[in-house]
């Protein structure tokens, strides 16, 4: 069981506008695009793009990353008349245009897979409905939506689910498309699938002091994570966007429950895959009351406690008031309840003598929750020491967290390290570039610095060095097939993405020395390696930026 208490043992330095540092690591910063409102989440698309929703203006654009040039793919104001309110017209959603996903057939080069399947999903609310009593949270509704990528517009829109709950508070919002294709009894049911967070709606807190706290009733989707395909299955009516593995999953009539992947969240805004050792991992990290911020890993059919328990069962909130709980007894909890899962972290948990004061404590701003707003996994062999990583943004600090995982990627070890530091608070999400250099960090529009901006702090610093490791290159991202490999006489390299052309590859011998070269204006284009001698070699691939799209050991025979 692994907490931290609330210090920061590291401290980063900001010696001028050009560098920032964090330990010994040097990044060079830059704004690449402005004015957003506000930028919710920010994917790494094909061609090396940005993805951005804006949550409280309902647009999707495409970002270039160079040139900060914006492309608006869809305005959901204009093309879905569902949503009823506009961003002046009183109490307003917690969230509004919230998750995107794309579909990894979006990112290969072949034009005829792209057609097949050239599809994005959304999650967004788009109604509001009666905003019973005085002083409390107006009854919103949430759908996640599937579009076709045609040209530079989103259209076609396909419900996929409209009746998700939502709330002026805890809407969550997060959406992910699994790494790999999922098992299914067939063709249909063999597929990617989402994952979707859905918030507790801030039962218990604020204007939400009286809403039902449904985070532990399976048959509600609030507090919970959600599961879905992302094409139909074949079953029929709402069954088709229904995975049939689903833990709670009963064909006989779909409700809310048959979506449940996992359940007793509060308010997870962070969800991402990550693979160690070849194992894919769904991490989370999520928002806590006062104390005990979480990083999860989820699992099928698991309880994370909420709201029972707060962080681990060490019961330390015993006795208080917890979500709609009035008298929290953790260990109770988790004695009687086989699925519960504990988290793998806490940050900055209060202890059992601290929490009277904290509990009396009505300034959140002080409370030792950092509101956890996004994660990133890093395992990019690139920077020393950071494979395999989370990354966490607050929206209370002004930095972003990096946590160390083990060999395993099941736990954290050390401490929190805090990273580009001083550029303003509010940030709402961390992205990584494929090549493991650069990250996109996107402020809220009421940021105390650089609002409504996605700005970009990239790496300087030595990296892993290939030379050193000839046998055992470190790998920048699995964007390419190179084959056969060992290889005699043609090295083939197809692309499972558009890469900006054009590409330089280059191959170096065991002492580190360049040997070959050569610049493609295609994706799929071969190397004629037959002059070169027996041995190890290392690929290593740029694009137009020169940005290493791909490093990896090469034999030849």
């Amino acid at each position: 069981m692994k907490k931290v208490l609330c210090s920061l043992t590291i401290l980063v330095l900001m010696i001028n506008v050009q560098q920032v540092f964090a330990q010994t690591e040097t990044f060079a910063k830059r704004t690449v695009a402005s004015g957003f409102n506000s930028a919710w989440e920010v994917v790494y698309g094909p061609n090396d793009s940005l993805w951005v929703t804006e949550n409280k203006a309902y647009i999707i654009s495409r970002v270039n990353i160079t040139n900060g040039n914006k492309t608006q793919l869809v305005d959901l104001r204009a093309t879905d008349a569902s949503i009823n309110f506009t961003s002046g017209s009183g109490t307003q959603p917690q969230g509004g245009l919230m998750g995107l996903a794309i579909h990894p057939n979006l990112y290969s080069s072949d034009a005829s897979v792209r057609a097949a399947k050239p599809w994005v999903y959304a999650a967004y609310v788009y109604n509001r409905g009666s905003c019973p009593g005085t002083n409390t949270s107006c009854i919103f509704t949430t759908k996640i939506v599937r579009f076709d990528y045609v040209g530079n517009s989103l259209i076609n829109p396909v419900i996929i689910l409209n009746n998700i709950p939502g709330s002026s508070d805890h809407n969550s919002g997060r959406l992910v498309i699994s790494p790999v294709i999922e098992p299914g009894a067939d063709a249909a049911h063999t597929q990617y699938r989402l994952y979707y967070t859905v918030g507790d709606m801030g039962a218990g807190q604020f204007l939400n002091t009286t809403r039902t706290e449904n985070a532990q009733n399976v048959n509600v989707m609030e507090g919970k994570v959600l599961r879905i395909n992302t094409e139909p299955d074949g079953d029929g009516g709402a069954d088709n966007w229904v995975p049939n593995d689903n833990p709670f999953y009963n064909s006989s009539s779909i409700t809310a429950q048959d979506y449940v992947y996992s359940l007793g969240h509060r308010n997870a805004q962070g969800l991402v895959w990550g693979t160690v050792n070849s194992t894919n991992i769904l991490y989370s990290n999520e928002q806590m009351d006062r104390t005990d911020d979480e990083i999860n890993i989820i699992q099928s059919g698991k309880n994370y406690g909420w709201d029972k328990v707060s962080g681990y069962c060490d019961g330390n909130v015993n006795g208080y008031k917890i979500g709609q709980n009035s008298n929290a007894n953790e260990q109770t909890f988790c004695n009687a309840t086989p699925t519960h899962q504990e988290p793998i972290f806490t940050l900055f948990t209060e202890p059992a003598s601290g929490m009277a004061a904290l509990m009396s404590q009505s300034n959140n701003a002080l409370w030792p929750t950092i509101a956890c707003s996004s994660l990133e996994f890093y395992n990019y062999n690139v920077i020393p020491d950071w494979p395999a990583s989370l990354l966490l943004t607050p929206l209370k600090k002004n930095f972003i967290y990096r946590l160390k995982l083990n060999a395993a990627g099941n736990a954290v070890i050390g401490d929190t390290i805090s990273y580009f530091r001083g550029d303003g608070n509010r940030i709402r999400r961390v992205t990584a570039s494929p090549n493991g250099l650069a990250f996109y960090v996107a402020r809220d529009i009421g940021a105390s610095a650089n609002g409504g901006s996605i700005m970009e702090y990239t790496y300087t610093g030595p990296t892993l060095s290939i030379n050193n490791d000839a046998v055992n290159p470190r790998v920048v991202k699995n964007l390419m097939k190179i084959y056969p490999n060992p290889a005699s006489s043609i090295l083939n390299v197809e692309s499972k993405k558009e890469m900006r052309k054009p590409l330089k590859a280059q191959l170096y011998d065991i002492t580190g020395r360049l040997v070959m070269e050569k610049t493609a204006y295609q994706n799929n284009f071969k190397i004629d390696i037959s002059s070169l001698q027996k041995g190890v070699y290392t690929f290593k691939l740029y694009n137009t930026y020169d940005i290493e799209m791909q490093i990896e050991k090469i034999i030849i025979l």
